[in-house]
């Protein structure tokens, strides 16, 4: 489709397309009056995501802006939530309906119907309450008692003042790309715009709070618990190691074995050191014995210290244990007492000696040694041989009881190990749970000083409505009333499937075109297009086309025809006789007229046969089908050759496609706009 065809489209339908549009247009003008006017405030809040100090910002961490773009979209989840919008819904009830009580007028009078309508319903209700608390908590009770009741109707309707739907319009979007929310309503009321937005507010905080509380309380609670309960596994193991240790008597199990092995290597040494001088005192003893010809002094000296010989073996037994017992570590009764037991063996000594010295005779050995320096040594080894035997028997008794300690301490060391194990373990436990419940703390803290909201913008009273759209509504859909009809037309313009333009007839049928005739109106006098004139364009073309086709014979029949009946046949052979009797009267005996029925409808004749010229007449208004191309198709076999096609009917601005430039009155304006588009 060309664009002048486009143009002549629309002119054509210009009335009905105008008409739809200003029809349009005055329906939601008419509307567009009976709203009333809107107010608009809006409020803006910093949320802290980013520019906000915590605890972890002097850390210097790189912000996560996915952590922060899902944390905004989370807070803007929330503030347009239906749980918000319901609690918003039923405070906005409450205040309304407690301001209305004390008669405290803060809608404009505009709104007084809508606020009736919430007073019908709280007397249907049974909503009772002294104070905006209790009104609405008894809002939220009905509410939530069954489906059936009006405020529940009120809460989830399109109410202007409370309707869970007319909140929904709030807007709650993020401010550019920082951290800051802007929240916006338009409302019937500039009170009602302002109350909204600062109640909306406050749920909206207190929820974020509840939240994010209720999340870190959830994990506190968690590491307390298991902090609490790691404490007490650990106090009751170190309980259980404290009565371990005082039930066995054990203050350092690790020193005290220490000391307990050093101790009994200290006497195996001594052991041996005892044994070695028992050894030497004994061999000495024997010796001297033998160089000692007087046995009988020898027996008699030996009865004579034999009671001082068992005084000094009981007092070194005495002093050995003291030595033993008091660990290196003397007190002063202890060291008074071994200078008695010391002062003692010395005086038994020398009580021997002089024993010695009276039983004695000054006489020689056989090697002619003096017998009185044999017996002092032999006494001193004696001595000797006493005070070694006296300390070998004190160590050994010393030693059994070290092997009863350690008999005793052999067990205690492995259970020992398993209690210090297990107190290990609950306390490396127990020190975890205790820095993740302090990590726990600190998130909390952290988290509620990062997401802490602050009110920016507060919320104001709009004191002038927002400007009308009415008028541009009105455009729009003067517009929208213009445009779509324009569409729809030109759709079916282009989906038309009817022969309509020579073009088209002629692809369709596959005949040749010879002539068209206009579609003439039903008031010809008042149409601007002058058909006269037009129909003799269109015949004088047809006349020339069938003047070709009779190639100079003096008689041609020209049949004419059509496949359905009402193609306007003998409207066209009325007209092409008298086009033939005022213009071409030499070639009205020339062609011999002739109409034969509808092919679809009716058998054909065989002096059909005889004709030259064979018409095939069309309306350009009707579809082409399968059954007239079928109807055609026998038709050719029948005349033995293809028939022309003369379109009838043919809208007046397709005709120029064929005739030239169709006569009609214009303006001066469409004639100028004729030429431009020529």
């Amino acid at each position: 489709m060309t664009f002048v065809q486009l143009v002549r489209l629309l002119v054509r339908f210009a009335p009905y397309l105008l008409g739809s549009a200003l029809f349009l247009a005055v329906t939601v003008a008419y509307f567009s009056l009976q709203n009333k006017k809107e107010y608009k405030s809006h409020t803006l809040l910093n949320t802290g995501l980013i520019s906000g100090y915590n605890i972890e910002s002097s850390k210097g961490n790189r912000i996560d802006y996915a952590y922060t773009n899902n944390e905004i979209d989370n807070l803007i989840n929330l503030a347009t939530s239906l749980e918000t919008n319901r609690e918003l819904s039923a405070r906005l009830f409450a205040e309304l309906v407690f301001q209305a009580k004390n008669n405290e007028a803060t809608l404009l009078e505009d709104n007084d119907s809508e606020l009736e309508a919430l007073l019908e319903s709280v007397d249907k209700s049974g909503i009772k309450g002294r104070t905006v608390e209790e009104l609405f908590e008894s809002i939220k009770a009905i509410r939530d008692n069954d489906k059936d009741n009006e405020v529940y109707k009120l809460t989830y309707s399109k109410n202007p003042l409370i309707g869970v739907e007319q909140l929904e319009t709030i807007k709650v979007f993020r401010e550019g790309s920082s951290d800051m929310i802007r929240m916006e309503y338009t409302s019937i009321d500039p009170f009602l715009s302002k109350r909204t937005l600062e109640l909306l507010t406050e749920i909206f905080i207190n929820k974020q709070k509840n939240i994010k509380e209720g999340q870190s309380d959830t994990v506190i609670q968690f590491f307390e618990e298991a902090t609490q309960k790691t404490l007490d596994r650990l106090k009751n193991a170190e309980d259980e190691l404290l009565s371990f240790r005082v039930k066995n008597q054990i203050i350092n199990y690790y020193e005290q074995t220490r000391f307990i092995a050093g101790n009994r290597e200290e006497l195996d040494k001594k052991y041996q050191e005892q044994l070695q001088i028992q050894a030497a005192a004994q061999s000495s003893l024997n010796r001297m014995e033998s160089e000692i010809s007087d046995k009988q002094t020898l027996a008699r000296l030996q009865n004579e210290i034999s009671k001082s010989q068992g005084q000094i073996a009981d007092y070194n037994f005495a002093l050995m244990e003291l030595s033993l017992l008091d660990g290196g570590q003397e007190d002063f009764q202890t060291v008074v007492l071994k200078e008695e037991l010391e002062q003692k063996i010395n005086s038994l000594k020398a009580e021997m000696m002089s024993n010695t010295a009276g039983v004695v005779d000054y006489n020689h050995t056989t090697d002619g040694v003096p017998t009185t320096n044999i017996l002092t040594q032999w006494l001193n080894s004696l001595i000797t041989y006493e005070e070694a035997t006296a300390q070998i028997q004190v160590i050994d008794n010393r030693m059994k009881e070290y092997d009863q300690i350690y008999d005793r301490f052999a067990p205690l060391g492995s259970t020992l190990r398993r209690l210090e194990s297990e107190i290990d373990v609950a306390e490396r436990e127990y020190l975890e749970n205790l820095h993740s419940y302090n990590q726990a703390r600190l998130h909390k803290y952290n988290m509620m000083m990062s997401t802490n909201l602050k009110v920016i913008d507060f919320p104001y009273y709009p004191a002038q409505p927002e400007k009308s759209k009415a008028a541009m509504m009105v455009i729009l859909s003067f517009l929208v009333g213009l445009v779509l009809p324009a569409g729809l037309v030109v759709t079916m313009e282009i989906l038309d499937g009817s022969l309509k333009t020579p073009k088209n007839a002629s692809s369709q049928t596959g005949l040749k075109l010879v002539g068209i005739l206009p579609q003439y109106p039903k008031n010809l006098e008042k149409h601007p297009v002058d058909f006269d004139q037009l129909s003799k364009q269109a015949l004088n073309l047809f006349v020339q086309e069938l003047r070709i086709q009779a190639q100079d014979r003096d008689k041609v029949r020209v049949t004419f025809s059509s496949i359905q009946p009402g193609e306007g046949k003998s409207s066209l052979i009325s007209a092409l006789e008298r086009h033939l009797a005022t213009y071409f009267p030499q070639c009205k005996d020339q062609f011999e007229l002739k109409e034969i029925p509808s092919l679809l409808h009716h058998p054909f004749h065989l002096e059909i046969q005889e004709g030259e010229i064979f018409l095939l007449i069309a309306r350009a208004d009707r579809k082409w089908t399968e059954a007239d191309q079928h109807a055609l198709k026998v038709f050719k076999k029948f005349i033995g050759k293809k028939p022309l096609l003369f379109l009838n009917r043919v809208r007046t601005d397709i005709m120029e496609e064929i005739t030239g430039e169709v006569p009609r009155r214009r303006s001066w304006i469409r004639a100028k706009v004729k030429s431009l588009l020529s």
